[in-house]
This record gives C-alpha cells, structure tokens and sequence, in this order.
C-alpha cells in the first residue's frame, strides 16, 4: 500500500517526466487577490497567468496547493467531523497548461497516472463530460480506450467551469472512483453521480479553459485555450489505500491516534458501528473535527493567519473554538489542540518547511488562544444558558439576530459555536439576523472613515489592466523622486477615458513612475504632475499586477492620454517614510536578538508620521526589553552603516541568510535590503542610503493585537528628537513643580504623594463609616427562622457612594448580629451601589447572588459575587420600596 508522502511524491514526479516545472504551494492567505478569503485551488497563484496579466518563463506546471475552505461559499465547516470527506484543509494536486497542451494531453495524462502511476483498476473509474463536448468524449473513448458507457455527459451546473461573470470559462471533465457496494446502495453509477451517492467520489476535475466570457452568455473562444486540473489528494489517497473516509488514511490516523491515547478512548472506523451506536458516532465525530481542525489551524498559524474577531483571523478563531470545544467533549481534564498540531507538524513539517521553522509560534498561539476560549467557556456558557432558557420559557423557536451578536460582541461566542449550543437545546439561530446586525455595526464603526483613494469598477480595472499588461510601468523611484515621462492611458474611475478635466477625479498609468506603489507595508507615494495643459495631485498610488496606478485628482487645465508630464514624488513625505521604513528593518532584527527568533512580522504599516509593526510574541514586553531594542537599532544608527541593495536570485538571497516575510509574494529575483551585518531582508520598498539617515529611534508604545501578536509604534528622524525635547521639557518642569533633584527623581515623589492619598482615604472613610449609628439600623431589622436557626433581614438606605465604606458598615452590621441577611445600598448621582451579605451557614437557602439579581432588576440595574457576598448597582432608585418588599416577601415567606 503506497503511503500518502509516496503518492504526493509521484503526481509531482510524473508530470516533472512531462516537462512541467513544479511550483511549490503558494502560501493560504492570497496576495493581491481581495476576492479570496483563503487559497482554496491550485489555480489560484496562477489566476494572473491565466487573466494574461503575468507571463511566468514555462508554460507548463504541476503543484500541490495547501487549501481551506472554511468561509463564504465554500464554507464546509459545519459537515466536518459528520462526514466521510468533508475538511476544511486539504491539499489539491493540479497540472497546468496556459496555452500549451489542450484536451489531449490534459485527458491522457490524468488516465496514464491513474491507471498506470497508481495503478488504480480502470473498471473502479467514471467520467463525466459536458453534454456538448464531443471531443472530450471521443478522447476519453478512442484514445484512453473507456468504454461509452462509462462516460456520462452533464449539463452546465455539474461541467462548466466559470471564474467569474467576466473571464476565462470552459467545459470541464471529471473523474469519479467507485469505493464499491458497501459504499452505497446505488449500482448505478450514473444515478449515483447525479445524485452525489457517497460510493461514487469525484478525485479529479480537467477543467478546459477555450471561451473567454465578455458577459452572461456571450463567449470568444481564446487565441490559447489553457489547462486547469484539481485533484483532491486526500480524495485520491483514500482511493489507493482502500479507505471509504478520508480519516482512516495515514493522512489523518496519526492525529486520531493522539486524540485517542488522551482521551483514553478508542477511535471506530467500522461505519456498521458507527450507524448504530449514536454515543460511538459522537465520540468518532468529536476526534474527526480535532484532526481536520488541528490541521487548518496549523498550516493557517505557519502561513501568518491569526485569531482574531475579523475576516480571516475570524475564520481562523471559530475553527480553533470549534476543535477546543469538542476537545472539551471528549474530556475535561485534557488539551488536544497543541499535541495534535504537534503530531502534525512531526508528520507534514518535511514536505512543508514552515510547519518546522513556525512550530513554536504555532503551539503557543494555539495554547494562548485554547486558554483564552475556555476561560470564556467556563464564564459564558452560564451566560448562554441563562440567555436560551429565558427563550424556551418564552416558547421561542429561534435565537435573534440581536442576540447572536450581543454573544459574540460582549462574550465572544462564535455564531456556529452557540448554534451547536442552541441546538442542543432544541432552539435555532437567526444567522440572517445576525448578519444584518454585524454589517449595521461595521458601518457605523466605518462611517467617519475617508480613504485617498479613488474608487474603481473591479471589472473596468481588470479589463485596464489586461490592455496595457504588454507594456508595464518602469519604476525609477530608487534613484529619483522626479521624471519626464508620457501618459498611457487615463480613467474616470469606472471607464477608460481620453483625457481629464480640472475638477475630476481618477487614475493614470505612466509609462514609466517615480511614485512608489503601496506595497510591503509602506504606503503609496503622493505627489504632483503637470503637462503644459494640465496639473493634477497624486493622492495615493497602488499596483495592479506590474502596472503603477496613480489615484490624482485634476487642479488645472486638462490631461489627455500621450501627454507628456512631470512628476514629482512629495519629498518631505517619502523621506520621512523611507526613514521609517529602514528603522523597521533594523527594529525587526533587534526584537528578534532581544526575544528570540520566533519573532516574525505579522504585519505592518510605514508612512510619514510613524512605522507600525505587528510581530509573533505571546507575551508583552517588559521596559527592559523594549530599551534593549532601541539601544540596538540606535547603536545601529549611530554606526552608520551603509544600506546596499541587491537584486538577485530568490535562492541565493536566502542561503545567504536574507529574511523573507510571511505573506509577500516573491519573484525569481528578488531584492535584498542589507544594513551593515545587523539585518538582511527581502524588500522591494524605499530606503535610507546610509543609517544615519535615520538618526534617532524611539517606541512610543508597545501593545496587544490578538492572541500571540504583539504591535509596535515607533517615530525616527525629527519626530523622535522632537519626541526627546518634549519630554525633556515636560521633564523638567514637572521636577521644579514637585522640588525633585536628579538624585530624588520624580517617580520616588509621586509614589510618597500615593502612599499620603490612600492614608487620607483611609481615614475619610473612617470618618464617614464612623458617623453612621449600627445600632439604630439593626434596630429596623426584621426577625425570621432560616434553616440554620433565628436571623434577622436588614436593610440600610446611606447617602454614601463609596463601595468601600458601604462594604465596611455591611460588615459591621453583620458581625453584630448572630446571621442573617443585610443589604446595603448607597446613593450617587448617575449610579447607585448596591451590596447584600448573607452569613455563610445560611448560604444553602439564601445565595447573595441570586438576592442581587432579582433585587437589582426590579431598579434596572445587575450585579454579581459569591454565595456570601455580592454587590452590583442600580440606576433607579424611585422602585427602591418595591424592591425591599419583594425580598421581604422571598426571604419571610
């Protein structure tokens, strides 16, 4: 039996045989490619190629394409762990024509590898074909030998291949596998497919590329129609290895071998098992969503995905919670995410290097995130339950949209996580409903928003961009922030035009640029252009494939495509953003001297006022640690060493030592940024020629992102020395205003002048606890037999708003009576603090809490704490004898 590292070996090794170049997997978060949210097939790194905005040096490629599809409408999460093979990471082999070889090849090479390469029976195979595609049909029949009655011609739905509404688009073929009867009822295979019977699995799609779609319905064929091929590998594994469901392949038993050695139960692949005996199903089910989760949350963590409450980092966070949760299920006492992934990283860390070289940062971002949810777990899940018993007491069916959001907003609950939870309570979610709200709440947080930017029509900027790939902008804004340079072409922001007018707004594409385009973190350079007719502002400048695009907004006159400009790059901005680019060059080298090399960039933003870095750290960092980065990047500084930049072959930059960062997108060449022997890194951005360019480096703050990244803000150049002068200043007015001397300094002076405040507010509150007569109020006290014998309800009314004294004169109205219950409230005038006490003995009949809950609503407010104890607050105090009287009559009764 092949093992799976064997049969991913051969695709490659095969199609390698056939003159393909092997591309290695891409990483899964896409670069420049908005629509996706996650990789999620092969052809994606190859979607420029196939647009025709990219010429790559073959023709020809083969890879194996790291997966997830977890959100939007790819969205298989909720069938993961139920099914034979739905997962949210798979990896997807595929071959690739663009222009080369068609149909013949495409269909030769899929049959020869699987029937001779794997040696998989040809009578186990099916195919399908679209209804219309005598040639795909007649080459399956006459050149691979498969009888007609073997292949199945559908319509559109199942085999026809769109990448979008405009774009390439094409006729597909795919290959089913049969697992046999005991897979399914259906003998007939024809029915089993269009029915999508599990004993019938599609293992590989051949999609032909021949029609470029200009609208619905209206198609060209293309000058050179191109090959896109996707097989499931987890898919094609299960097939050889003689598995029914992708989880009993060694692809995935490894990790159910650690869930079940943890768990101290045994994993059951038998489905005659698993159909009858519901508590197995479950238990199987919860060990399927660990080894699927563990793998998506691995390979995610090792591209520089992270969890947060947002887009990916979203997704990413609801598949962590969801394994956590269902570890949960299979035992209290243990933790399964962290030694899965350890597993896995053991298992796949040689085919995929990031796996190895992120393990650290992966395990501990994984064990941050899996504390961080079972804490609100533990804390939420009350809250939860409170929330849908109060529903089910209502004979409500469904969860609003409302309150979905309130879970997720205030507690953190992912929707899908309280579905699970509702559901097992019999109630449904409104998931409609809670889309309307967190898209109301977006906007409104989005609302005083203003972009630069010029907004375009996606379409009329891919169709720009497709025009004018043949010719892209030279950039010479390494050397010079000025050119002479002549118009490409000119638009309005949703359509190509011919010229501009003084009050419009839109973009131009240069023949050649000095204007650096956001890009690596840095933003888009600004500026100005004019021609003899016309002046515009260049507001931001962006790239689209390896054309600049200059976002301006007319001022004067009139520009007309062919025109011959001046530009000129705002060179106080880019200075100051190349300063700040540099220092982050250095700072990343010195945090990773300080904290250790688990420290990556996670993200960053470089403009003219400051330089933002998100790095991988689980842990805030101490005022020690932060002066040692900045001793290290001032020294560096001070050193003056010169920047050298370099363009050379990807490779060689990095066996010379040259970082590169998680998710940017290289080249065959690539530029290296060297900064004496402190820091090498990849880097296409602006930069200082000589360290000293940046003089002064200071971090003026140091903060959480989510869970294992940490941000840094830091100013260069003028803004730290001004930063320096003011706090100089500051500094030493703060020192005549308190009489501090350099021997006493200031921090020595504020800490005495805090010890003198808690001494006096210790005797104010003595004070006022002090005027406060006990006796006349245990005197109203009233008199009742609990079950830990005779005790008294006392309730005390003070015009006093502080917590403290109101928690002092609660104790000592307790201590003077033998038990009972006291409640204390205080006045303020937008809050009113509330506290009730019960003596502990009496805990089993009376809980302070439970008191507090229902005394507090009646007065519109909450409130918490122990049996013994609780205390909340009130905004309303005119229901103030309505309340009394409520527990008079809970507790007397």
């Amino acid at each position: 039996m092949m093992k799976n590292s064997e049969i991913r070996n051969s695709f490659v090794d095969y199609f390698k045989k056939n003159n393909h170049t092997y591309v290695p997997s891409s990483s899964l978060i896409p670069e420049n490619d908005p629509t996706l949210l996650f990789a999620n097939a092969g052809m994606n790194q190859f979607k420029n190629s196939f647009l025709g905005l990219e010429k790559r040096d073959y023709n020809k490629a083969v890879s194996v394409q790291k997966c997830v599809r977890a959100g939007g409408k790819h969205n298989d999460l909720d069938n993961v762990g139920f099914t034979a093979r739905h997962h949210t990471f798979f990896e997807m082999l595929g071959n690739f024509s663009f222009g080369d070889y068609f149909k013949k090849d495409a269909i030769h090479y899929a049959w020869e590898f699987l029937t001779k390469e794997l040696k998989i029976p040809k009578e186990k195979l099916y195919v399908t074909v679209f209804e219309t595609d005598d040639e795909a049909a007649d080459l399956w029949h006459k050149q691979e030998g498969l009888p007609k009655d073997r292949i199945f011609r559908l319509g559109e739905k199942d085999n026809f291949w769109r990448m979008g509404d405009v774009g390439p688009c094409g006729p597909s073929s795919e290959i089913f596998y049969d697992h046999g009867a005991k897979a399914g009822n259906e003998s007939d295979p024809y029915k089993g497919i269009i029915s999508g019977e599990d004993r019938y699995v599609e293992i590989w799609n051949l999609v032909f590329m021949q029609f470029y779609e200009e609208a619905p319905g209206k198609m060209t064929p293309l000058p050179k129609p191109s090959v896109d091929t996707g097989a499931g590998f987890e898919r094609v594994v299960a097939a050889i290895q003689g598995q029914f469901a992708n989880y009993d392949t060694d692809l995935f038993l490894p990790m159910l071998d650690c869930a079940s050695k943890l768990a101290s139960r045994s994993y059951v692949s038998d489905p005659g098992i698993l159909k009858n005996d519901p508590a197995v199903r479950e238990r199987v089910a919860a060990m399927r969503v660990l080894a699927d989760h563990c793998r998506s949350t691995s390979f995610l963590l090792a591209d520089g995905a992270l969890p947060s409450n947002e887009g990916r980092g979203y997704v990413l966070r609801r598949i962590m919670r969801r394994a956590i949760r269902y570890g949960r299920k299979l035992s209290i006492g243990h933790s399964f995410l962290p030694a899965m992934s350890e597993v896995l990283i053991s298992q796949m860390g040689d085919v995929y290097p990031e796996l190895k070289n992120r393990k650290d940062h992966i395990i501990a971002t994984i064990k941050d995130e899996e504390s961080r949810f079972l804490q609100t777990l533990d804390n939420g899940s009350a809250i939860l339950n409170d929330e849908l018993s109060a529903l089910k007491k209502q004979n409500q069916k469904s969860v609003s949209g409302e309150t979905l959001f309130k879970l997720y907003d205030t507690y953190g609950f992912p929707v899908d996580l309280t579905a699970v939870i509702a559901a097992e309570q019999g109630l449904q979610v409104d998931e409609a409903g809670f889309e309307k709200v967190m898209q109301a709440s977006k906007e409104k947080a989005k609302s005083s928003w203003k972009g630069k930017s010029i907004q375009a029509d996606e379409k009329h900027l891919l169709e720009l961009t497709q025009k004018f790939s043949k010719t892209p902008t030279q950039f010479v804004g390494y050397e010079s922030m000025t050119t002479a340079t002549q118009i490409t072409a000119l638009s309005n922001g949703t359509a190509e035009v011919t010229s501009l007018k003084a009050g419009q707004s839109g973009f131009i594409i240069l023949k050649d640029t000095a204007f650096y385009a956001e890009g690596g973190g840095q933003v888009g350079d600004q500026g100005t252009l004019k021609s003899k007719s016309g002046e515009a502002r260049v507001l931001n400048t962006t790239k689209q494939s390896d054309l600049f695009i200059h976002h301006i907004e007319m001022l004067a006159g009139e520009l007309k495509t062919g025109d011959t400009v001046e530009t000129q790059v705002e060179l106080s901005e880019r200075r100051q953003t190349t300063t700040n680019h540099s220092a982050t060059h250095l700072m990343h080298a010195a945090l990773r001297k300080v904290l250790g090399t688990h420290v990556t960039q996670a993200g960053s933003l470089v403009d003219s006022s400051k330089t933002r870095f998100d790095f991988t750290h689980n842990k805030p960092m101490t005022s020690d640690e932060i002066k040692k980065v900045e001793a290290l990047v001032n020294n560096e500084i001070a050193e003056a060493h010169p920047v050298q930049a370099e363009v050379m072959p990807h490779k060689q930059a990095l066996e010379k030592g040259a970082m590169a960062l998680f998710g940017e997108k290289y080249g065959d060449h690539v530029r290296v940024l060297t900064m004496g022997g402190f820091s090498s890194e990849l880097c296409g951005g602006t930069h200082v020629k000589n360290t000293a360019e940046i003089r002064a480096f200071k971090i003026i703050s140091e903060s959480g992102v989510s869970a294992g990244v940490r941000r840094i803000e830091a100013i260069t150049g003028q803004s730290a020395i001004n930063y320096f002068l003011k706090n100089t200043d500051e500094l030493l007015a703060a020192r005549q205003s308190t009489g501090s001397t350099p021997d006493k300094p200031i921090t020595a002076w504020i800490e005495e002048k805090k010890e003198e405040i808690k001494d006096l507010q210790k005797q104010i509150r003595k004070a006022q606890s002090g005027q406060i007569n006990i006796d006349d109020i245990i005197k109203s006290a009233k008199d009742f037999t609990s079950l830990a014998g005779p005790a008294k309800l006392i309730f005390a009314d003070l015009a006093l708003d502080d917590r403290d004294v109101l928690s002092q004169i609660s104790d000592q109205i307790k201590n003077k009576i033998p038990r009972g219950i006291v409640i204390v409230i205080g006045k303020n005038e937008n809050s009113n603090p509330v506290i009730i006490s019960v003596s502990k003995e009496m805990n089993s009949q009376f809980k302070a809490g439970d008191l507090l809950k229902d005394f507090a609503q009646i007065l519109g407010g909450k409130g918490g704490g122990r049996p013994d104890f609780a205390q909340g607050s009130v905004p309303d105090r005119s229901k103030l004898s309505e309340a009394f009287e409520m527990i008079s009559k809970k507790v007397l009764q």
